[in-house]
């Protein structure tokens, strides 16, 4: 085999040849680009920075939660959904902004979660695409640290990815709450958590993330943040199979 110094730099002309005839050739996808419209499986690869979320089940497994992103979490109303973000929330110097929450905001209960009430906003749009605009604008306003949506039908993929782009270029969160029968598709998020009530906490289970495998459900406890709240372990006798909650039990 005859190896010539000229084929590394005829391989470099090859490719710019290549890359610039895509470009020419295809100025809707330029646009798109520009737009930053069109993902690009490389993106996947690109570490996110991570933010200590509070609970050492939580950091221990998965670092932390993504610190700019969107975080998917499939959960029933009032279980402790919110206190699960409270302690990541506390350590914000910006807005937390909730959109369309359904159910009425205490602020007594943020205010003792640790989030002061000048940095909580809440918004409450009169449509899906309104809501869907104010969470993308809050997002990359620049002046938000994360951002709460609660979702009442299926995302779809340029919502999803609007909404990605939105919260890195603001280096906000976006927490997305959905019903856990909402069926949703492959959509492109950083993490995707599903929550469900458990005696001492909260169960969490790691469906999907951007960088690593699922994981198996485990249990954020809350017993020392909360303890009115959960039910005591059970240390003699045979425990209950199938525990239930208490009334109220990790509320929001």
């Amino acid at each position: 085999m005859v190896y010539s110094s000229a084929l590394p730099s005829l391989y470099c002309f090859y490719i710019q040849y290549i890359f610039i005839c895509e470009v020419s050739l295809n100025p809707d996808l330029e646009q798109l680009k520009q737009r930053r419209l069109v993902w690009r499986g490389r993106d996947a690869a690109r570490p996110l920075e991570a933010r200590a979320s509070g609970w050492p089940e939580l950091d221990a497994r998965l670092g932390g939660l993504p610190g700019a992103g969107v975080v998917m979490i499939q959960t029933p109303p009032g279980i402790g959904e919110l206190r699960l973000l409270w302690p990541s929330m506390e350590q914000q110097s910006r807005l937390t902004v909730l959109i369309t929450p359904p159910y009425r905001i205490g602020v007594e209960a943020w205010l003792g979660g640790g989030v002061a009430q000048e940095k909580l906003l809440v918004l409450h749009p009169d449509s899906t695409q309104a809501a869907l605009w104010a969470t993308e604008q809050s997002l990359k306003s620049g002046s938000c640290d994360s951002s709460c949506l609660w979702l009442t039908q299926r995302l779809q993929t340029i919502q999803a990815r609007r909404l990605q782009l939105a919260a890195r270029a603001g280096q906000s969160t976006l927490f997305l709450f959905a019903p856990p029968a909402l069926d949703l598709p492959q959509l492109p998020i950083d993490l995707h958590l599903v929550l469900s009530p458990a005696a001492q906490g909260v169960r969490v289970e790691v469906r999907r993330r951007r960088q690593g495998r699922p994981l198996a459900p485990f249990t954020v406890i809350m017993t020392e943040h909360w303890p009115e709240l959960t039910r005591p372990q059970v240390h003699s006798g045979r425990a209950p199979s199938n525990p239930q909650v208490q009334p109220g039990a990790g509320a929001i």
